[in-house]
């Protein structure tokens, strides 16, 4: 699609025919029929899917493929495979079947903590931040209780917080370091829910602690961390 050097406003506010009409009066795309063609003929189906992202005007369709002859540890699977490629499904599949043979994929769970961090800035004595670390700590856990209730029913939640000074060239960054368990489940949204309420918890130690300033403590950014060396499947 190419446009027309015009800022587009509104968009969001329109229906899904109205922002094919958009399409059309702002690019140059010809054929917008098919938008129409791929949705689904189901309204509360559709309305599921429209509601999955912002400003959808139709869906994306791909095959769904399975893989059969899957053995892990002893049990077969029949493995869906969602993607267009056909020569992935056809070596997986063959792949499968060739080691069910042999015996089969073997797997096992050798650790599961996930990890992500908090970054921040303090001006104040490094050594009264240590000091209260504990304290912090406790706070932080208190404001995560009710996100990490279910969690920790199955066994997960948060493992431990620690709290390391990260040196820069001209200067120095503080980090919190926090460990998860997250049972079956990835978890990224629940650690990215974690730390962005540790984040915004961190920015009360202020009012809870008299020995802080308002003006010494400054969040730079809480993140789910993809470098996970204790969480390893063989």
């Amino acid at each position: 699609m190419q446009f027309k050097n015009k800022i587009i406003t509104g968009f969001s506010k329109l229906t899904q025919d109205e922002k094919i009409d958009a399409i059309l009066k702002y690019t140059k795309a010809e054929n917008t029929q098919v938008f129409k063609d791929f949705r689904a003929s189901d309204n509360h189906f559709q309305d599921t899917f429209n509601n999955f992202s912002e400003n959808t005007i139709s869906n994306f369709h791909l095959p769904y493929g399975i893989a059969p002859n899957f053995l892990i540890n002893g049990k077969q699977y029949m493995v869906p495979m969602v993607i267009e490629e056909s020569s992935v499904v056809a070596a997986a599949a063959s792949a499968a079947k060739f080691w069910f043979s042999q015996g089969g994929f073997f797997t096992r769970v050798d650790a599961m903590i996930k990890s992500g961090q908090v970054y921040f800035t303090y001006t104040g004595n490094r050594n009264k931040l240590l000091e209260a670390f504990p304290d912090i700590e406790e706070h932080l856990c208190n404001q995560t209780h009710a996100l990490t209730e279910n969690m920790r029913k199955r066994g997960g939640g948060i493992k431990d917080i620690s709290l390391n000074e990260v040196h820069l060239k001209d200067h120095s960054v503080w980090k919190l370091n926090v460990s998860f368990l997250t049972g079956d489940s990835m978890g990224a949204n629940f650690i990215n829910s974690c730390l962005e309420k540790m984040a915004s918890s961190l920015l009360e130690i202020p009012q809870l602690l008299d020995s802080f300033k308002d003006e010494e403590l400054t969040v730079i950014m809480a993140i789910l961390s993809n470098y996970v060396p204790e969480c390893i499947v063989e």
